[in-house]
Formats: structure tokens, C-alpha cells, sequence
């Protein structure tokens, strides 16, 4: 395929492993440019201060370069960004699309290669979905573990080398690239201890059921009904009632919890009259304060690898004065079913459901998925690479409205 840039650059690297001895970068609701300089350079050891500086300042800028590709959603094939070297790629249909989105680049101080590819990012996820819901030789194999990624623009499956071999080649469509399955050691992080505020629904709080505890998620509203988010895996049975700090938030029925492919998503109908009229939403920093959540991805594409990431939720390993941070691998990772990966920080036993946010440098923290499962263990500095995982909103219930600040 042909392709455009607007400088020669090298080869994207969005696995680089993270330093086990270096600070966990954390959200403390001041200034978000140091957390995010410091995610990059937790996962990007050998990133210099400028590039890990200049990743930072740009992320609000690479979004606006989003905006205007994604407005016509026929030629956008998706982005990333490679923090090492600065360059943002893009993925575009038409070679005077590419032409466009170097120049829209070049005109907002971005240094931009663009690639012609074949799809769009919404024929990848119509692609994707066609995998996940099949019953062909591929679908079966997959097991749900099917993911999208932007730089080959294919759909991705994660599988073994005996699924492979079982497989013949007329299978696997010229659009599926297959990857190894993940020898990780995963756990969805859910437990059983730990109190918290109780003043007022906020990301981070910690929820609890008669059977175990999670994080919460983010509130959202469809119609007059409003919902506290979690992980899906935490709903236990036809139905649960969850508390926080021993003061009712309401039930979660069976039919609002969902735990498939890239979905990790529940919902808890608040019921108490105190929190269900609220209508700020909230992050929480510590116990006693809060920023606003500004915004949420309306659309998988406006979540691009490479992007600072926090989670709020109940533990914080080793304790820091914020929310710990990372930056995003992969947007829909096979290996865990479309999930999106990120890597710098591994949340611990009971951060399930917790609020994974973007952290640009303006500060205006927009809502990007909820925590599903890390690698076993909590920030484990015995390990090499820091993962985790999380549900993102653009996945589930389109048509709620998240509650901002």
C-alpha cells in the first residue's frame, strides 16, 4: 500500500518493557503533564525526558487530529502513537485522505506518518464482531479472542500453535492476523476487604456485595434511572445489592452484568434517593477529594495506543498520593478478547470495575473503560512487564449518559 509522511521515521515500538524499579506514576489532580511524563518513561525506559515531555504536552493535540479524521468515519482506519519517537500514525483509506491528514498534522504541530490501508476502523469492528458471533472453523477457535489492530489493519485472533495447526488456510481470511495466545498469568481482580468514603458516588469508591467486593466505575444515566459502573465478573447470581461504606447504592440484576469479549461491564441501579440525585461525576484522588470527570470516548478509534491512562479504584500498591498510571498497548487485545491492554502499572485483587480515565495535559480527565484483570499479583516489582486490562466505554450501553463535573 502506498503511504505519506510528514518526516522519516522509525519503526513504531508499543511493547517496550517496563523498569520494575522505577516510581508508579500517579494522578494526584494537579498537574496530569508530570503523571503522563512518567507513565512514558515507566514504559518507555529508554525514552528521553524531551520525547517523554513532548508525548505528554501533545495528547490533547493528538486528539483534535482524531476529531477531524474521524469526522469522516469512510476513510479513518484508526491511530497510535509511538512515544519514543514522537510520531503519530494514522491509517487512512484513500491516498488524498493521507495527503489531508499529514497536512491537518503539520498544521497542529504534530510530526504524523500516514498509511493507505484497506479498511476503515468501523469495517475492522463490523469484521471483528463477525468473528466473535460466528460459528465457522475460525470463530470456534478464536473463543472470543479476537481483537483490532490499527498499524496492520486487521482483525487480530490469538491462538495457540495446536488451534493453528488444526486450522486450514482457507479459514483464515486475508483481513485476520493470527497471534500467539497469551501465556500470561491473568486474575480478575476481585476481593473481599477494604472500607471507603461515603459522601458521594466517585470512581475508585469500594463496593461491596454479600459475596465479595470491587471497585467502582464511573455513573451514567439512561433516562431518569441512574447506574454505578463496575466489572461485570463482580455481579454474583440472578441478582446483588452493593453498599459502600455500609450505605445502600442499589441492585444489579443479571441482565445488567455483562462478562463476554471485549465487555466487562456492570451496572447497579442506584436506588438510594441521596446518591440517585446527584449528578456531578467523579474521580476519586483520595478519600476526601475528588476531581470532575469532563468527558468520555464516544467510539473505539478516539482511544489510540499510546495514550496516559489512570485507574481509580480501591488499592493503590505501592500507596501513592494519586491514581496510579500507565499508557495504553493495545486498544483490543486478542489475547484477552478484545479487551484494552495497558502497561506500566498492575492493579491489585479488588480494583475490578475501578474508572480507567485519559489523562491529556490539560487535565480534563475523559472517561475511557473500566478495570477488568491484571497480570496475578499486585504491582508485582518482581515482574518485568506490568499489565492490565480494561472494558472500554465505547463497548457497552451507547445511549447512557455519563455524568460529568
Amino acid at each position: 500500500m502506498a503511504g505519506v509522511t510528514a518526516a522519516v521515521v522509525a519503526a513504531a515500538t508499543l511493547s517496550a518493557p517496563a523498569h520494575a524499579a522505577d516510581p508508579v506514576a500517579a494522578d494526584t489532580g494537579r498537574d496530569g503533564t508530570q503523571a503522563a511524563m512518567l507513565a512514558y518513561r515507566t514504559v518507555y525506559p529508554t525514552i528521553s525526558d524531551s520525547a517523554a515531555q513532548l508525548a505528554a504536552a501533545q495528547q490533547d493535540t493528538r486528539k483534535q487530529l482524531h476529531d477531524k479524521l474521524a469526522a469522516e468515519p469512510q476513510t479513518y482506519g484508526g491511530g497510535y502513537f509511538d512515544p519514543p519517537s514522537g510520531v503519530t500514525h494514522v491509517a487512512l483509506t484513500t491516498q488524498a485522505s493521507a495527503e489531508r491528514a499529514v497536512a491537518a498534522g503539520r498544521a497542529l504541530g504534530l510530526t504524523v506518518s500516514a498509511k493507505v490501508v484497506a479498511r476503515s476502523y468501523d469495517e475492522l469492528e463490523r469484521l471483528a464482531a463477525s468473528v466473535r458471533t460466528g460459528t465457522d472453523q475460525l470463530a470456534v477457535a478464536a473463543k472470543g479472542r479476537v481483537g483490532i489492530e490499527v498499524a496492520s489493519n486487521t482483525v487480530t485472533v490469538a491462538l495457540t500453535p495446536q488451534e493453528v495447526a488444526s486450522l486450514p488456510s482457507s479459514a483464515i481470511p486475508g483481513w485476520v492476523t493470527i497471534v500467539p495466545a497469551s501465556a500470561d498469568l491473568v486474575e480478575l481482580d476481585i476481593c473481599s476487604s477494604r472500607a471507603a468514603c461515603n459522601d458521594s458516588l466517585r470512581s475508585g469508591l469500594s463496593i461491596r456485595h454479600s459475596g465479595g467486593a470491587c471497585s467502582m466505575g464511573f455513573t451514567a444515566r439512561s433516562g431518569s434511572v441512574r447506574y454505578a459502573l463496575t466489572a461485570g465478573h463482580c455481579n454474583i447470581g440472578a441478582s446483588t445489592t452493593w453498599y459502600t461504606a455500609g450505605t445502600l447504592i442499589g441492585t444489579m440484576t443479571a441482565a445488567n452484568a455483562i462478562n463476554s469479549g471485549p465487555v466487562d461491564a456492570g451496572r447497579i441501579q442506584v436506588t438510594n434517593s441521596t446518591y440517585a440525585a446527584d449528578t456531578v461525576g467523579r474521580i476519586a484522588i483520595s478519600a476526601s477529594s475528588w476531581v470532575p470527570v469532563r468527558g468520555r470516548a464516544h467510539h473505539m478509534s478516539f482511544i489510540w495506543a499510546g495514550d496516559v491512562v489512570c485507574i481509580s479504584s480501591r488499592y493503590q500498591a505501592p500507596a501513592t498520593s494519586g491514581n496510579p498510571c500507565g499508557v495504553i498497548a493495545s486498544v483490543s487485545d486478542a489475547a484477552q478478547n478484545g479487551l484494552t491492554r495497558y502497561e506500566g502499572y498492575d492493579p491489585c485483587p479488588g480494583d475490578s470495575g475501578g474508572g480507567v480515565y485519559w489523562l491529556p495535559s490539560s487535565g480534563e480527565r475523559h472517561a475511557f473503560g473500566l478495570h477488568s484483570r491484571s497480570i496475578v499479583g499486585c504491582n508485582n516489582t518482581a515482574s518485568t512487564k506490568k499489565k492490565a486490562w480494561f472494558s472500554a466505554v465505547p463497548n457497552f450501553w451507547n445511549t447512557m449518559n455519563y455524568d460529568l463535573g
